[in-house]
C-alpha cells in the first residue's frame, strides 16, 4: 500500500498524462474506424490524438514554454502559501492543545482516509473560490486570461497561467487548509507534513479518477451520472469556450457540485462542440498571449493602463463634480 501511494505522489506525472491523453486518443480512434468500417490509417490516428501541427501552432508552442518555465518557478510560487499553511496550521493545533486537554487518537488507515477526503474537499473548494474570483475580479481576469488565450488544448494547457495568479491561489489554498490541517494535527498528533500530504494523496486518486489529462483535450467524454458530483473532460472544455452559452460554467477542478449548488454547471450534450479562446478578443489579439511577454508582461501592462485609466476618470468626475 505505502508502494502504491508513493507511485501516486512521486511517480513520473508528466509520462503518465501523455500515456492517458494518447492511450484514450487512440482507443477512440480505433472504436471510430471499426464501427465505420474505416480503414486504419497512422497518419490519421496522428492527426486524432493531435488535431493541430505542433510544428507550427503556436499556442502549443506557448504552452509548452510555459510548462517548461512554470517546472522550473513553482517552487517558488508556492513558497508564500505552504509557509502559511505550516504556520497558521501549527499555531493552531497548539493553540487547541493549549485550552483542550486531550489525548491523540489513533491514526489508523480509515481515519487517514477520512482526514484525506476532507482535505480534498477543502482544496477544491479553495480552487473554486480563487477560479470563481478570477473570472469575477477584473484585475485576476487579466492575469487568468493567459490560461483562456489557449487556442487550442492539449495537457501541458494546465499549467498555462500567470505566476501571480499562481501566488495567490496557494495563499488562499494555504489559509483553508491550514483549518482542517491544524485539527488533524491536534487530533492525531501528526506532522504538518503528514497532514498537508493528506489532500496529495486524495488529490492525485481523483486526478485519475476524474480522467484530468483529458480536460485539456478535444476528447469530449462525460463521467455520465457522475457529471453530478465530478468536473468530466467536456464539461471543462466546455468552461474554455468562448461560446456566449458557455461563458463562467463549470469552475470546479475536480468536484462539480459546488457549480451545481451557486448554478454555474452545465452539462454539455453529446457532441457539443466548444470554441477556445476568449470571447470578444479577435484571433490576432488572443495570438499575443502565445509569446513570453504576452503571457507573462502583457497581463501586468494591462492592469496597469486599466488602473490608471479608471483613476483618470475617478479624478475627472469629482472636478466636475
Amino acid at each position: 500500500m505505502k508502494e502504491l501511494l508513493d507511485y501516486i505522489i512521486h511517480g513520473p506525472q508528466l509520462l503518465v498524462t501523455w500515456s492517458i491523453f494518447f492511450g484514450f486518443g487512440i482507443i477512440i480512434y480505433v472504436i471510430y474506424a471499426i464501427n465505420n468500417n474505416y480503414k486504419f490509417a497512422f497518419s490519421e490516428l496522428i492527426e486524432h490524438c493531435l488535431p493541430f501541427n505542433v510544428f507550427t501552432d503556436r499556442s502549443f508552442h506557448a504552452d509548452v514554454k510555459i510548462y517548461f518555465i512554470a517546472k522550473l518557478i513553482d517552487g517558488f510560487i508556492f513558497i508564500p502559501g505552504v509557509f502559511i499553511n505550516a504556520w497558521v496550521s501549527v499555531y493552531l493545533s497548539r493553540f487547541l492543545k493549549s485550552v483542550i486537554p486531550f489525548h491523540a487518537i489513533e491514526f489508523t488507515v480509515f481515519m487517514a482516509s477520512i482526514c484525506a477526503i476532507v482535505m480534498f474537499v477543502v482544496v477544491e473548494f479553495s480552487d473554486f473560490v480563487c477560479h470563481y474570483a478570477e473570472h469575477k475580479i477584473p484585475v485576476l481576469w487579466e492575469l487568468h486570461k493567459v490560461h483562456h488565450s489557449a487556442q487550442s488544448l492539449n495537457p501541458l494547457t494546465a499549467k498555462r497561467g500567470h505566476p501571480l495568479a499562481n501566488v495567490l491561489e496557494g495563499i488562499v489554498r494555504g489559509i483553508l487548509t491550514a483549518i482542517p490541517g491544524g485539527l488533524f494535527i491536534f487530533l492525531f498528533n501528526i506532522t504538518i507534513v503528514e497532514a498537508m500530504s493528506l489532500s496529495i494523496v486524495a488529490s492525485k486518486i481523483f486526478v485519475l479518477a476524474t480522467l484530468d489529462p483529458l480536460k485539456h483535450s478535444h476528447h469530449a467524454i462525460s463521467l455520465g451520472i457522475f457529471d453530478k458530483l465530478l468536473i468530466s473532460p467536456h464539461m471543462h472544455q466546455i468552461h474554455h469556450s468562448k461560446t456566449q452559452a458557455h461563458w463562467d460554467k463549470n469552475f470546479g477542478t475536480n468536484l462539480s457540485i459546488f457549480d451545481w449548488i451557486i448554478g454555474t454547471a452545465y452539462k454539455p450534450s453529446r457532441g457539443e462542440k466548444a470554441v477556445y479562446g476568449i470571447s470578444g478578443y479577435s484571433d490576432e489579439t488572443v495570438k499575443t498571449y502565445n509569446t513570453l511577454y504576452g503571457a507573462y508582461v502583457y497581463p501586468l501592462v494591462s492592469i496597469y493602463e486599466k488602473t490608471k485609466k479608471k483613476i483618470y476618470n475617478l479624478n475627472t468626475l469629482r472636478l466636475e463634480a
